[in-house]
């Protein structure tokens, strides 16, 4: 599967826009950035990765950890 990455940070954009400042589920952002039909792995995987992080990151962070995840998934499965 092919991303447009500068298509799928729009439409994260467009959601955090939309969310006013309140929270947003993990899941949507991944659906937002990858695919709505996206498999549970991947995102399990992430929010394992979010989950060990103890540091706090940006939402930029975010996607670009997401994007690599699932590049290196695509590559390697």
């Amino acid at each position: 599967m092919t991303i447009d990455y500068r298509e799928s940070l729009e439409k994260l954009n467009e959601l955090l826009s939309k969310s006013q400042g309140h929270a947003i589920d993990v899941e949507l952002i991944i659906e937002t950035l990858i695919s709505e039909n996206i498999d549970e792995e991947l995102k399990a995987l992430v929010k394992l990765a979010l989950e060990s992080n103890e540091d706090h990151i940006t939402m930029r962070e975010m996607a670009e950890g997401i994007f690599n995840l699932f590049s290196w998934r695509e590559e390697n499965c």
